[in-house]
């Protein structure tokens, strides 16, 4: 073998071992959400929550507005 060849090999092997040993953070794709599929309390409390966070925060724009 004469030495790009060697080279090039050397790259390919080192390119492949740091995709071994570096994954990807993400995990993968992001899947939509099935509320459907959530429990009934939980889905239930996450409405209530995000509801009540936006009627305060439309409350508090009031309040400003008025001052």
């Amino acid at each position: 073998m004469n030495n790009t060849q060697q080279e090039s090999q050397q790259r390919i092997a080192a390119e492949q071992e740091a995709d071994y040993t570096n994954p990807l953070p993400s995990g993968g794709h992001h899947k939509k959400t099935d509320f459907g599929s959530v429990p009934s309390p939980i889905r239930y409390f996450g409405y209530f929550f995000f509801t009540s966070a936006t009627v305060m925060l439309v409350i508090g724009v009031v309040i400003q507005w008025f001052k």
